[in-house]
């Protein structure tokens, strides 16, 4: 068993432009976005879908006469999702100072704000959610139901006066908020675009947008325009009101702000009463100021809207994680379904990409004309590996089948799950036919090894094979 992580003492703080967001709480909205809320208010439950249709239930609810989270609450914990990574994603509580969560929280150096983060802390803690079947988990890839407070464990110091710049601050995320960011189920976040916004409506209306347009199934990665129901979408964001013409006056604002920064071109409400519909246009894309870096990203499988996202976010990494993909793809023995993906992976993650068998990085500007020699020529004899790379990728792939040898039941099942949502067959099928085949796995009647290796093979090769694939398929688990 690897050893585990260290609770991080030494206090961090974060100042740059680039950061993440986790996709689950970007997507689900958990803490109001207005400033302000109802001093009685300790309750509240919102329906929302899933991105593959199905409705989801999500409910708050406070101890200790505790307001629910709101309003600067959301950038706080903004905040912490990057000090988390800055820390190195401890399996323990890590620390920082008052004085660094502010700055990571955008938020000037002032008594005020200090007050504020106090205040929020609280409120993360005492808040417990309640998520039906609408927390997605990235390792197993399924819609679990999770309860949880965002902020587990809170110890921090204060003086009469209360929280000050050099107050140490201890905190422990949730447990499946902990899961997502090492499982890497985040997005790249534009912090220095999150602070110019001017209200915490506003940067919540921003943050939810700006996660809901991903979208792997258009052509650039990035959605054009998302439509909801206007009092869904109130919901969405916390606003308290029942009233179609007071959420509009409440969100305009936002809106006027978000269009004056072009990051969309068009707010449309239309209909009547509470069935009016909003619609969002997004903005023309980003503008990258490393062109070069995006089409290293698009020649290597990533979509242009995501690969202008990472070289705006992540500029310094681009380079030395195609490097890495370049490597995989040649020493692999495995076929790589979504190259793309892996690829963005390893910008987002570079940690978990740290130890490839018989990589090294590249050499220095200092190094010699023979190490370059050497490192131009392993690049030029692509397939080409030292029996050294051979004998440890072979070790790691023994190793990989054993394990995939023994799965059965459930754990089959997920492994299976993992394997054809990677080649896109999971999203061609409907909920009741996922259930009907998880059920031929764990009973036997579907050989979840052979189907994997079946439709891997039939995947690539067209698009009739595809759908011959996706029909045999319903057949084997159809009951007759």
């Amino acid at each position: 068993m690897a050893p585990r992580k260290k609770e991080s003492r030494e206090p961090v703080v974060i100042d740059s432009g680039s950061g993440y967001d986790e996709l689950n709480l970007g997507r689900l909205s958990l803490i109001s976005g207005q400033k302000t809320v109802p001093a009685n208010l300790r309750t509240w439950q919102k329906n929302i879908v899933t991105p593959d249709g199905r409705p989801v239930i999500i409910t708050c609810s406070t101890i200790d006469q505790q307001v629910i989270p709101h309003g600067l609450d959301n950038d706080f914990m903004v905040g912490l999702l990057n000090l988390c990574f800055e820390a190195g994603l401890p399996d323990g509580p890590f620390t920082v100072s008052a004085y660094g969560l502010l700055k990571a929280a955008g938020f000037p150096d002032s008594a005020q704000y200090y007050r504020s983060l106090e205040e929020s802390l609280v409120r993360l803690n005492k808040a417990q959610y309640t998520i039906d079947e609408g927390w997605y988990a990235q390792g197993t890839q399924r819609w679990t139901t999770q309860s949880f407070a965002q902020v587990s464990y809170l110890a921090y110091q204060r003086s009469t006066a209360g929280v000050r710049e050099t107050s140490v601050i201890t905190v422990q995320l949730a447990p499946p908020i902990m899961d997502s960011l090492r499982s890497g189920y985040i997005k790249p976040l534009d912090l220095k675009f999150y602070r110019t916004l001017s209200q915490p409506l506003v940067r919540a209306v921003y943050r939810q947008l700006d996660t809901l347009q991903f979208d792997d199934a258009a052509p650039s990665g990035l959605a054009k325009e998302l439509q909801f129901p206007l009092m869904g979408w109130a919901s969405r964001l916390g606003i308290v009101s029942d009233r179609p013409d007071n959420v509009e006056r409440t969100l305009r604002p936002a809106h006027e702000e978000l269009l004056a920064n072009n990051y969309v071109r068009q707010v449309e409400i239309t209909g009547r009463g509470k069935e009016k519909l909003i619609r969002y246009v997004f903005g023309p894309p980003a503008v990258s100021e490393h062109p070069e870096l995006v089409s290293l990203l698009m020649d290597r499988g990533v979509k242009q809207g995501v690969a202008v996202r990472l070289t705006l976010v992540f500029p310094d990494r681009i380079e030395e994680a195609a490097r890495r993909f370049d490597h995989y793809v040649a020493t692999s023995q495995r076929p790589i379904g979504n190259r793309g993906g892996l690829l963005v992976s390893m910008v987002q993650r570079p940690e978990d990409f740290a130890n490839l068998p018989g990589y090294g990085a590249a050499p220095s500007p200092g190094a010699g004309a023979a190490q370059k020699r050497e490192a131009r020529s392993g690049q030029q004899q692509v397939g080409t590996r030292a029996p050294k790379v051979d004998q440890d990728i072979e070790v790691l792939e023994a190793r990989a089948q054993a394990h995939i040898e023994g799965l059965t039941g459930a754990a089959l099942y997920e492994w299976v799950y993992r394997q054809l949502s990677v080649v896109g067959v999971m999203k061609r099928l409907s909920p009741h036919e996922r259930g009907l085949l998880e059920e031929a796995i764990r009973e036997g009647h579907v050989d979840g090894r052979q189907l994997v290796r079946e439709m891997t093979r039939r995947m690539h090769a067209g698009v009739h094979a595809v759908e011959d694939a996706i029909a045999d398929l319903r057949l084997q688990v159809t009951p007759q």
